[in-house]
């Protein structure tokens, strides 16, 4: 039996997530449990639209570092982006796709990444908190 049913669909596909950039960076000897270790993070979005071909391209960038009197022990910039397209009629914008969804979509890839990179420099298993992508662009 063909599953035909349109209502299933998100009214957008994923066409690539791919990494543009991934920068790690750790003193030799990390502090893990001190108190006063504090985290910066920041995350910066972009987003393209081409209305002609339904495409939306979403960069996302997330800084991270991890700071101990000033010290920055832990630094992290990773870069990823997705490609979107519109499929049939759907309500949201392009715009508001890419700032919300798109972002959101990305968004586990980036934290997956910089966990990894995190076991494998030895400095401990790093988990970003998740992200609301809809309060951030209100």
């Amino acid at each position: 039996m063909e599953n035909d049913n349109k209502d299933m669909e998100s009214g957008f596909r994923i066409h690539n997530i791919l990494l543009l950039e991934s920068d790690f960076k750790r003193v030799p000897n990390v502090v893990f449990d001190d108190p006063s270790i504090t985290h910066d993070i920041r995350i910066e979005g972009e987003v393209t639209v081409n209305a002609e071909k339904n495409i939306v391209s979403v960069i996302q960038t997330l800084h991270f570092s991890q700071i101990l009197n000033e010290e920055k022990q832990i630094s992290a910039t990773i870069k990823m982006i997705g490609i979107f397209e519109k499929t049939g009629e759907s309500v949201i914008d392009l715009e508001n796709f890419g700032n919300v969804n798109g972002a959101a979509i990305i968004y586990p890839y980036i934290r997956e990444h910089l966990t990894s990179l995190s076991v494998k420099a030895g400095v401990g298993i790093i988990l970003l908190p998740p992200a609301n992508f809809t309060a951030y662009n209100k």
